[in-house]
């Protein structure tokens, strides 16, 4: 039986943190593959994107290309262009049959697991690995171990909180938190980079940075009077 891991996301754009959470993941359980599945458009927040679909898609491309445990998704048939997690999961499981799931994914996305299209459905069928996350993210940023220490702390709290929320719909979550450093950077962050035409170095890799630059990505409406 094979362990793989879905790692969904905008990835808009795709960035170093997002690498380091795969590896990380990857390493702690021994996994043998992590899909990506950059969403089309998330139905359960809204998403305005600065890169299409496409784009985002092919950046994440660019990324894994010399990781052969890291796979990008197929397309999903999905005529109306929303996102739903229980789709991805019920598309990915026929095509692994018999394997054991895991879902990777940051503290602040797991917030959100109750509210999510069938969540009583999809809550039980991951383990769920739970990246830590803090608040006003920023540059990229290594913290101390006191600091790294507090914010796992408060990703378990996080984990327990949303476990006691499915609990109370009949749903039992297996989770575990990251032994991933709390990297301050984030994908907005980066979008706001770009349109101050600030170096995207060490935030995004080489690859990621040469695209964006070529397609002139997440630049500001050009004023036209």
């Amino acid at each position: 039986m094979r362990k793989i891991a879905i790692f969904g996301g905008s990835f808009d754009p795709v960035h170093s943190g997002h690498l380091s959470i795969a590896q990380t993941a990857a390493s702690q359980f021994a996994l043998d593959r992590v899909i990506w599945v950059p969403d089309r458009a998330p139905g359960h927040k809204p998403h305005p994107s600065g890169a299409s679909f496409e784009q985002r898609r092919f950046m994440v491309e660019l990324t894994i290309a010399d990781r052969p445990d890291f796979l990008l998704a197929p397309i999903l048939p999905n005529p109306s262009g929303t996102s739903f997690a229980i789709d991805t999961v019920f598309y990915l499981q026929k095509s692994y049959p018999g394997d054991r799931w895991y879902w990777i994914i940051g503290s602040d996305a797991l917030q959100t697991l109750p509210k999510w299209h069938r969540c009583a459905e999809i809550g039980g069928l991951c383990h769920w690995l739970v990246a830590p996350r803090r608040e006003g993210v920023g540059e990229c940023e290594n913290l101390p171990g006191a600091a790294a220490e507090k914010i796992h702390l408060q990703t378990d709290a996080v984990c327990r909180r949303v476990a006691e929320q499915m609990a109370a719909l009949d749903v039992e979550i297996r989770w575990q938190v990251l032994s991933a450093p709390s990297i301050k950077i984030s994908s907005s962050h980066i979008r706001r980079c770009c349109a101050q035409n600030r170096d995207l170095r060490y935030l995004v890799p080489q690859v990621v940075r040469t695209y964006i630059a070529t397609h002139d990505l997440y630049q500001p409406p050009s004023a036209e009077s």
